[in-house]
């Protein structure tokens, strides 16, 4: 029986408008479903946080005919350090050869690209505001049940992709349990403006109650997140702008010398939520809602957007190879092609919070010691830097720059 799409993709959020107009040059026929209205960039994704882009991020979202849209600001160095101790981490781009290691963008920015993209697309249909109601598989295909203006709708897809974040509604209705930890920290994102220039330099500094990050978004203005005790976020929250600049300052220190202004503060709690399964027949999760991870090294979105164009890779070329959209060999192999990635990301993320927040004698000298050590051996320190740039390893054509 004919389907209304080939396609459906549950969140208009990043990953999930990402692999839209990364299908498109496919031909099929795909629908975004989105709850929020996205005019005026009201979807909860598209705010003032900042999103650490890799150069493999920058890849793919070239790809998908964004990246000349977005502005962006580079990121040239990186410095890492924990408050109170000895050891610290210098990154350079030049070390490997790069003019960046990195790029910041503002989510809205972002949000605004991807939109604007989608809707110049012939064969991307969004389906907003509406809701995801039911869904269950027939010989028609997937058909789901979603709820627009009052009225509950019924449309049949080929796939079903949930991209609808960290609570995700998909994973719930597909069975599909997870596996959780609440850091019981808060993350408090803040433009600001410093006294002296930032030099392109992103910073994260550990301290006992969460990482500090301050990512450059102009010569004298960053984006700042200021990871907090969860049971201290309204006190953070409430605090006049001249007494958060002083907190923030006391925290991170006088690199950038004073921090003479603050904007509007938000929070967002760190947790980590992984999906016990990302797929099953007909049925893919994608970005957070397959894998919600601590941001003290800024991987998440970049790790969701090397899994979208592994599955944009693995429909193109199985329907070059004759497949249909709902054969499972096409999940199959995206689940192949993305697993080492994807655990070496979630190892390395967990263990720098462990490591970090774990006061055990003796553990701080030695992680200190490993800064030290990172900083100082220039071989391990360019494999390091490549890992992070997610420019090393198997990795989807398109990052690679195969295609």
């Amino acid at each position: 029986m004919p389907r209304d799409y080939d396609v459906v993709i549950v969140g208009a959020g990043m990953v999930g408008a990402s692999l839209a107009c990364a299908l498109a040059p496919t031909g099929l026929r795909i629908a975004v479903i989105e709850a929020v209205t996205v005019k005026h960039n009201q979807q909860p994704s598209y705010d003032d946080r900042a999103i650490t882009l890799t150069p493999s991020s920058q890849r793919i979202l070239d790809h998908v005919g964004i990246w000349q849209q977005i502005q962006s600001t580079a990121i040239k160095k990186i410095h890492v350090s924990e408050q109170g101790h000895f050891g610290f981490v210098r990154l350079d781009a030049m070390a490997v050869d790069h003019t960046e290691l990195g790029h910041v963008v503002v989510a809205r920015t972002l949000g605004r690209s991807l939109h604007d993209r989608m809707s110049a697309l012939v064969n991307i249909t969004l389906i907003c505001p509406a809701k995801l109601q039911h869904f269950q598989r027939t010989e028609a295909g997937m058909t789901i049940k979603i709820l627009r203006s009052d009225r509950v709708e019924t449309i049949t897809t080929g796939l079903l992709v949930g991209a609808d974040g960290s609570r995700s509604l998909t994973r719930q209705l597909a069975g599909i349990n997870t596996h959780e930890h609440d850091f019981n920290q808060t993350a408090i994102v803040s433009h600001v403006t410093t006294q002296r220039p930032n030099e392109a330099t992103a910073y994260e500094r550990f301290t006992p109650h969460g990482p500090i990050a301050l990512l450059p978004i102009g010569s004298h203005r960053s984006v700042s997140v200021f990871t907090v005790d969860s049971a201290d976020r309204e006190r953070y929250l409430t605090m006049s702008d001249a007494q958060f600049s002083q907190s923030l300052e006391i925290e991170f220190g006088r690199r950038l010398g004073r921090i003479e202004q603050t904007r509007p503060r938000h929070s967002y709690p760190v947790v980590f939520i992984v999906a016990d399964q990302q797929y099953q027949p007909q049925l893919i999760l994608l970005g957070n809602a397959a894998h919600t991870l601590h941001p003290n090294a800024a991987q998440g979105f970049n790790l969701g957007l090397r899994d979208v164009a592994g599955l944009a890779e693995c429909i193109s070329e199985g329907i070059e190879n004759g497949l249909v959209i709902d054969d499972s060999g096409i999940l199959e192999r995206y689940s192949r092609l993305r697993r080492s990635d994807q655990q070496r990301v979630l190892r390395f993320t967990n263990r720098l919070a462990r490591s970090f927040y774990n006061n055990f004698p003796l553990l701080p000298t030695a992680r200190n010691m490993a800064m030290l050590m990172l900083d100082t051996m220039p071989d391990f320190k360019s494999s390091f830097i490549k890992k992070a740039m997610g420019i090393s390893g198997l990795q989807p054509k398109l990052v690679s720059g195969q295609v």
